[in-house]
């Protein structure tokens, strides 16, 4: 881009960023006040840093970087003076009122070097800074660098000038200060010793105790001694003069928290308008949140979130646009042309695959222009994008969900609006954040909605095969025996009304058929609901329908139990896993032409592991889940579905030629803890 963008990472700062903007910020007001025909460009080059950087409140600085600008700075104003003048100017310059701040925040010099430990660290990383008292007027600080910082010496007389500068706040007068040692000049530390002139109020009440202390005996002593006239107008008039002196001392310190107080109250102001500012982020963080939660599709939660950025944000221009893995389209947007706006819609595989943009869909950057006249947006939009006009900052940020880009984010301002800053970048990835998250829970509303309308149908159609399968077993079996019964009756009602005695053959016939009907509604029932469940408990039931089973088809199956104590079972969980072990042995007879098949339930707690294997055909499980959409491996589904209805999990093992195992874990904890063992009381206690 030219020189004209700037990559930043999720996070502004690294192990070398050692140094608030704020140190360059007030250097750089000072030159620009004092030399007015300045240009600072050139500084900002041999730096490496940008002049929105500068003004950043948020950012902050190497080591080199630093060095580099401050000694072009210096070089361009040629005195040698320069860092320490600059030290001095911090306490004038509004972009240090972090620093003003706390200083005005205490009643003196004294209590502003008690603090200063706490407080260093606001403006700078690279330096480690403690200090205490020596007098009631002196102070001593000492600098450490922090591990891997290289300090330089200008540094040293930067340090200087701003504590100079803190006895003017509240003596009108520079402190005085020594710097006794030094680290580059062979020192283990940079050692200051601060004094400071006392403030005019102390000057006065000092001038009021010693007048006090000497005028009130002595006015006194010579009313007492000599009581004539002009004595006693000697002695009024000197304590006259102590009255004065303590009202102009009382007059001077009220002076001075004046100043303190209205110095406090303007950066109080300061300070609630960054709060409001950062209470209307935290609402607009809100609103898009309750914007994305009331809507059910993608395009309408990106037309409300840009809604909402365009009610609470000074942006310009403002536009979403959806990422597909192939083109970008336009959700939404806001300050865009409509020749612009038909441009996005029509070359959203061309904006994709410019320079600044791959790099924010393919490295996941956050792109930031700023400070750069006569920018234009072709340069992300592509050559031809319509109606250019030069911008002032741009911020492209990644909307991304669980590592997969779904979206971009463009906030811009033209030329002639105010700097985008380090907290707008924040803000927008919060934003871009958000919306990430509503885009992946609309996609997974949707996809919930699909699966449970999948789900529905196929819970209806397996009801419809149950009725059909139901309907052809009373029509094939019961209703075609019940007919010939109805036909052997009737035969035998006639052979009885002319008096013929019915054969012998016939009578069996009847019986036989009549049996054949009760053992059909049988099975039609035990399909339905197996009733010797409840009375006998899951493991007979499962014996006895293997056993059935193998009777019916030809199939050898192995039955085995290990440490199933039926006590511990709900019925619930008995007709599940009785399902799963009859659907399974369906699906074998029906897919998997077996031979032999065994069957395990074992209990290892907490889980009831239930194993049916097989030596069939076998499968390839990866088609499971391809044929859940189609309607096949309903079988397959249904004890899935039955698995997770107990908390439990399904899975199955299977290769073409080699078989089949399905396997069931289920946890009987909670059963197990809810019942327990009869003697599980008595064991308790013994214990």
């Amino acid at each position: 881009m030219t020189g004209a963008s700037h990559v930043c990472k999720k996070k502004n700062t690294s192990s070398g960023a050692l140094y608030n903007s704020r140190l360059l910020k007030f250097c750089d007001n000072y030159a620009r006040e004092k030399y007015a025909l300045l240009s600072l460009e050139p500084v900002y080059q041999a730096a490496g840093i940008r002049k929105y950087e500068i003004d950043d409140p948020g950012h902050w600085f190497t080591q080199d970087q630093c060095d580099k600008y401050y000694f072009s700075l210096m070089d361009m104003c040629g005195s040698p003076e320069f860092a320490r003048e600059a030290g001095r100017y911090v306490i004038r310059s509004k972009e240090m009122w972090v620093v003003r701040q706390f200083i005005l925040g205490m009643v003196s010099p004294s209590a502003f070097f008690s603090t200063i430990e706490r407080n260093y660290c606001k403006v700078s990383r690279g330096v480690h800074a403690t200090a205490h008292l020596t007098g009631k007027e002196s102070a001593e600080m000492v600098c450490r660098p922090a591990p891997g910082a290289a300090t330089k010496s200008y540094q040293c007389d930067v340090c200087v000038g701003i504590l100079e500068a803190v006895g003017l706040l509240f003596t009108n007068a520079f402190a005085h200060v020594k710097h006794t040692e030094c680290i580059h000049k062979g020192g283990e530390a940079c050692r200051f010793e601060v004094t400071w002139s006392a403030a005019p109020s102390v000057v006065w009440r000092r001038m009021r105790n010693r007048a006090f202390a000497v005028g009130a005996p002595l006015g006194i002593a010579m009313a007492v001694i000599f009581p004539t006239p002009l004595v006693l107008l000697v002695s009024c008039s000197l304590f006259l003069m102590i009255t004065c002196l303590g009202f102009v001392s009382h007059h001077k310190r009220e002076e001075e928290l004046l100043n303190i107080i209205q110095a406090q109250g303007n950066y109080a102001g300061d300070l609630a308008e960054d709060d409001n500012i950062r209470n209307r982020h935290s609402l607009l963080i809100k609103s898009i949140s309750q914007e994305a939660a009331m809507t059910d599709s993608q395009e309408g939660g990106a037309q409300g979130v840009i809604n909402v950025m365009a009610r609470h944000l000074d942006y310009d221009r403002i536009a979403f646009f959806f990422y597909d893995g192939k083109r970008l389209k336009l959700a939404s947007q806001v300050g865009y042309t409509p020749s612009q706006v038909d441009h996005f819609k029509d070359r959203g595989g061309l904006i994709c695959r410019t320079e600044p943009m791959s790099r924010v869909l393919w490295n996941k950057e956050n792109i930031v222009v700023n400070g750069v006249k006569g920018f234009s947006e072709t340069t992300l939009f592509g050559p031809d994008f319509p109606d250019v006009q030069g911008l002032e900052s741009l911020l492209v940020v990644p909307v991304s969900m669980e590592g997969r880009i779904s979206g971009v984010l463009v906030a811009a301002n033209l030329h002639g609006k105010r700097a985008l800053t380090q907290g707008d970048l924040s803000l927008l990835i919060g934003v871009a954040t958000q919306v990430g998250l509503s885009i992946d829970n609309v996609g997974k509303r949707r996809e919930l909605a699909e699966r449970e309308r999948r789900y529905r149908k196929q819970v209806q159609k397996g009801l419809e095969d149950e009725r059909r399968r139901i309907a052809f077993d009373l029509h094939d079996h019961v209703a075609q025996d019940l007919g010939s019964l109805m036909i052997t009756a009737r035969m035998m009602q006639e052979k009885a009304a002319r008096k013929e005695a019915v054969a012998p053959g016939d009578l069996h016939a009847f019986v036989s058929v009549l049996k054949g009907s009760i053992d059909s509604v049988r099975n039609i029932a035990y399909d339905l609901q197996p009733p010797s469940l409840a009375q006998f408990g899951l493991v007979h039931t499962i014996k006895v329908y293997a056993a059935d089973y193998s009777d019916k088809y030809g199939v050898e199956v192995d039955f085995r139990v290990a440490g199933v104590r039926e006590a511990l079972l709900e019925y619930d969980t008995k007709i599940n896993f009785f399902r799963i072990v009859q659907e399974s042995l369906t699906n074998i007879y029906k897919h998997a032409y077996a031979d032999k098949v065994s069957i395990r339930l074992v209990f290892s707690h907490p889980n009831l592991i239930l194993r049916i294997r097989d030596n069939g055909s076998g499968f390839m499980p990866q088609a499971v889940e391809g044929g859940a959409a189609s309607g096949r491996h309903m079988g397959l589904r249904n004890m899935e579905e039955r698995a997770r209805l107990m908390k439990g999990a399904f899975r199955i093992y299977s290769s073409p030629e080699k078989g089949c195992e399905i396997v069931v874990e289920v946890p009987l904890e909670r059963e197990e803890e809810k019942d327990g063992p009869p003697d599980a009381g008595k064991s308790k206690r013994k214990t």
